[in-house]
């Protein structure tokens, strides 16, 4: 089944791929991308550790068709198709698996168009909700090894104490409470104003949300920072998000990065807190290190704390090489603390 999946999905690239070549003038010029990250991953719950071999969930494998092109009264448009092809996710891996994690699917990530003009920018179809990455402005080059989403790496794992599993993962007691990622919706871009511009987005089950960015280099470093709220609707379980971050690089390559989020749900109201310092140094190098912790998700008053350090190599623009550790900590309010995780990722991204 798996196969014959395999290709009916390039049958339909091939097909998208020949229209657009074929197209009379004033079609949109189109272009083929993507990536494929690889890596090895050692796993140490405090009873047990294992090697895998995993697709880098900080940044998956996949591969996209982008298009755009400029039309009459100031118009453009384009189109952006995304799909995402994942073996052995770094988040989906726990101790129980002997094997491969499971079959091998293609996942939509975006399938949308856009239309630009000096109003702004009208997207609609399968992308990015408005809000989406607001807890992840990060400029400190390593983000393919490690960013304020710790679950990416890891997350699957649960936490033991004495060879008795807790029955709370690494994923399900921390996270960076981001925006509402990629849905099939509407979305408008504002025109962007010294830096700043805006952005809401509305689809399925009522869902809404709104955010607000800049970005700006004064010289001497770049800075950049988002912040949003969604609106769930009836399709979460929490109410609420709000979700924020911000990053500064320095031109001697110092870096800092923060972010803050919190939901609102069931009177919990869980919160994440996120810090990172890092330094590009040698032009094609990168490292930095981390803390995180999230508040009442797996329980309430569950504290859930990460270390986590990481360095990039990029030898070439398309090129890196990555490698990276996290320390996964978890102070239960009620019981006795489980014993740390400890998790190392080292592979590399290739982009084309």
């Amino acid at each position: 089944m798996l196969k014959k999946k395999s290709h009916i999905g390039f049958m339909a690239l091939a097909l998208a791929a020949a229209m657009l070549i074929i197209s009379p003038a004033h079609a949109v010029d189109f272009a083929i991308s993507g990536q494929i990250n690889r890596g090895a991953m050692y796993a140490d719950d405090g009873d047990t550790a294992k090697w895998f071999f995993v697709d880098n969930g900080n940044s998956s494998t996949r591969f996209r068709f982008t298009g755009s092109n400029d039309f009459d009264y100031d118009l453009s448009v384009g189109i952006v198709w995304e799909v995402e092809m994942k073996s052995n996710a770094s988040n989906d891996m726990n101790m129980d698996l002997d094997g491969d994690v499971g079959d091998i699917n293609f996942n939509e990530r975006k399938m949308e168009f856009w239309v630009g003009s000096p109003w702004g920018k009208l997207w609609l179809g399968q992308g990015d909700m408005a809000a989406n990455s607001t807890s992840e402005v990060d400029l400190s080059g390593t983000t393919v090894a490690a960013y304020s989403s710790v679950g990416d790496v890891g997350g699957g794992f649960e936490f033991q104490k004495n060879g008795a599993r807790t029955g709370i993962s690494v994923g399900g007691s921390r996270s960076n409470f981001d925006g509402l990622s990629r849905k099939d919706r509407v979305r408008y871009d504002t025109p962007k104003f010294w830096g700043f511009y805006a952005s809401g987005s509305t689809g399925n089950s009522s869902i809404w949300d709104g955010a607000l960015r800049y970005a700006g280099d004064f010289g001497w470093a770049k800075f950049a920072a988002a912040g949003g709220w969604s609106d769930g609707g009836s399709s979460q379980s929490w109410d609420g998000r709000f979700s924020s971050s911000a990053s500064m690089l320095f031109d001697f390559g110092l870096n800092l990065t923060a972010s803050y989020a919190y939901q609102k749900q069931d009177n919990t109201d869980p919160w994440n807190i996120f810090g990172k310092v890092g330094y590009q140094f040698l032009e094609k190098h990168a490292a930095s290190v981390q803390w995180s912790r999230t508040e009442s998700l797996s329980n309430k008053d569950d504290k859930g704390d990460t270390l986590g350090l990481a360095y990039v190599f990029t030898p070439w623009q398309s090129v890196e090489f990555y490698g990276t550790y996290y320390l996964y900590m978890l102070d239960l309010d009620q019981g006795s603390d489980p014993d740390d995780i400890n998790v190392f990722m080292a592979g590399g991204r290739v982009k084309f």
